[in-house]
């Protein structure tokens, strides 16, 4: 087996770049079949710089193989948690179980290390409740598990009816929901910062400790404001007697599956929590999803099975659990 690992330009290369994204969605198919997800290398390309990341790219062939056999992607956040990177590693079915995964497992992680990172933290999904392969092949190259997810759907369209049934209309005097659709107003911004501050330390982060992100108003404005081929919504509450936002959700619909939105971010301020904001945004979101995307079929997220609270908002909503993934963690 002679193998072959080349750094690769996803923005240059573009046959290449579409190959190497080929394996991915192979490797996905092989574990989801119809339900598999999709990305593209437009959406992969555009939220690197928005989410202050660098991405390296490698491709993975071998001598007689008819395209590439495996394709591996390392991500190094340059802001929050430098320290801490991604990695996204796939390889063709058909070559799988040949020690291929792991020869560019070993290859990433010490790109990483030249990279100046210690610790890399991923996750790994399947349909299945107990784990798939990929569970294996972590726990064999020294990977503990954090954090256990469980991934939701939720079909669309939802009736109206019961969206209104379930609608808790905070007290107007007290909280007033707000939508804006692909883009955040300027006003928002800086409340919108304290809540994704917020948010990095609030959202269950299982066994391993990541510190809080550094939020202002004009990463706020990177991220959501800035011209992308991905699509989003958010909703908030706004606390009527201080005039600040308190609450927030967002959906995004990328160009790859644009039948599929992804539910993000949730957050209540914890001294406005038990007031059902958490429901209320989440509700006016879906509304304002279904009004502007009817083309979107499924929403989809992701929850700590710890976070009972949130899961069971979904699960009043008609979300059902689809799939199990499992956060992971290696000290490099």
């Amino acid at each position: 087996m002679t193998l072959q690992i080349k750094e690769i330009d996803l923005a240059v290369d573009d046959l290449t770049s579409e190959a190497w994204l080929e394996v991915h969605h192979a490797a996905n198919r092989h574990v989801w079949g119809g339900a598999a997800e999709r990305t593209s290398i437009a959406e992969i390309v555009d939220v690197a710089e928005r989410r202050h990341e660098v991405r390296r790219s490698f491709v993975v062939t071998e001598e007689g193989a008819d395209g590439p056999v495996a394709a591996a992607q390392t991500i190094r956040r340059t802001r929050d948690n430098v320290g801490t990177a991604g990695l996204w590693l796939s390889v063709q079915p058909d070559h799988q179980r040949r020690g291929i995964g792991s020869s560019l497992l070993v290859h990433c992680e010490q790109v990483l290390r030249d990279d100046g990172c210690d610790r890399i933290h991923e996750h790994s999904g399947a349909p299945v409740e107990n784990g798939d392969a990929a569970t294996g092949f972590a726990h064999v190259n020294d990977y503990r598990q954090t954090l256990l997810d469980l991934r939701q759907d939720l079909a669309l369209p939802v009736d109206e009816a019961a969206l209104t049934a379930l609608d808790p209309r905070p007290d107007p005097a007290a909280y007033v929901i707000e939508t804006s659709v692909d883009g955040l107003p300027e006003a928002w911004l800086e409340d919108r910062a304290l809540l994704a501050r917020r948010m990095s330390t609030d959202a269950p982060s299982g066994d391993i400790d990541l510190d809080e992100e550094d939020w202002d108003a004009e990463r706020v404005r990177l991220l959501w404001n800035t011209p992308s081929p991905i699509w989003g919504i958010e909703s908030v509450a706004r606390h009527v007697p201080t005039g600040r936002l308190v609450a927030f959700t967002d959906i995004v619909v990328r160009p790859g599956q644009p039948d599929l939105a992804v539910q993000s971010d949730t957050l209540v301020l914890r001294e406005h929590r038990g007031r059902a904001l958490g429901l209320a945004v989440k509700i006016a979101n879906l509304r304002a999803l279904q009004r502007e995307r009817p083309d979107v079929t499924t929403v989809r997220t992701w929850n700590a099975d710890t976070n009972t609270h949130m899961v069971a908002i979904n699960e009043r909503m008609g979300f059902v659990v689809t799939g199990w993934t499992r956060e992971w963690a290696k000290d490099l």
